[in-house]
């Protein structure tokens, strides 16, 4: 397929069943093989737009079996508009970091897990000399061919950018990882987090980059690289990378 770059394998045995409900932020609750599973699901947002009664959904065996986990299996991808969306939000960090070594994106990585004040930022990058202190936000919703994000209000997401415009010596930089292949931009949730698209156009006057990409699921299982989404933020047409 034109334009697709294979960046990751999905581990586990997945198997496919029809979503019925979601008892809690959580955990969802599926049919399959006519019988019902509960099922984690890694992904705080509303989802409203894909959890729909009806829709398929994949799920595979969680790879980890932590002390206190109620569910075996975890939820991968729903279906929606003809397209598999990834709804599991550990896996953008895993992408970006994909796309760096695969040089689809031209940056180093210098550090993970930095630590800052009370908050932890995914990534410090590098290229040509200057340094990027890096937040990674995974989005699922998109209406009309826009990509919208937060789907949710994110106090989280407003913290950490506040304390990537604090960060010294490095550039802040929101990287946004499209977890469905149907986007031709982004654009911020004002009416559902008015707070999150102020403080991101403030950093934006102050020096915030972005980049903006859209991935795919590929035959149930492999993560694809679908190209650069121009952000569009208010009044402000961000670059698809930063400079």
């Amino acid at each position: 397929m034109p334009g697709v770059t294979p960046l990751l394998e999905v581990a586990g045995k997945i198997q496919r069943g029809i979503f019925i409900s979601r008892p809690n932020r959580f955990t969802v609750l599926l049919e399959y093989q006519g019988r019902n599973l509960m099922c984690h699901l890694h992904d705080p947002g509303r989802l409203r737009e894909l959890l729909i009664p009806g829709a398929p959904v994949l799920f595979r065996e969680a790879q980890t079996q932590g002390t206190g986990r109620k569910t075996q299996y975890d939820v991968l991808a729903v279906h929606s508009s003809g397209n598999w969306v990834i709804t599991d939000s550990r896996m953008p960090n895993s992408i970006l970091k994909r796309t760096i070594e695969l040089s689809i994106l031209d940056y180093e990585i210098v550090a993970e897990e930095v630590k800052h004040d009370d908050s932890r930022i995914d990534f410090l990058l590098e290229r040509d000399g200057v340094r990027y202190i890096t937040e990674v936000k995974g989005c699922t919703l998109c209406r009309d061919g826009i990509a919208l994000f937060p789907d949710a209000p994110t106090s989280r997401g407003s913290r950490q950018i506040k304390r990537m415009l604090e960060y010294p010596g490095a550039r802040p930089l929101l990287v946004f990882v499209i977890m469905r292949p149907d986007a031709l931009s982004l654009s911020p949730n004002v009416e559902t987090d008015p707070k999150f698209y102020e403080i991101v156009r403030e950093g934006i006057m102050r020096g915030l980059a972005t980049i903006s990409f859209k991935v795919s699921l590929e035959d149930g299982r492999f993560i694809c690289f679908r190209g650069a989404v121009p952000v569009v933020w208010d009044d402000f047409s961000l670059p698809r990378n930063a400079n």
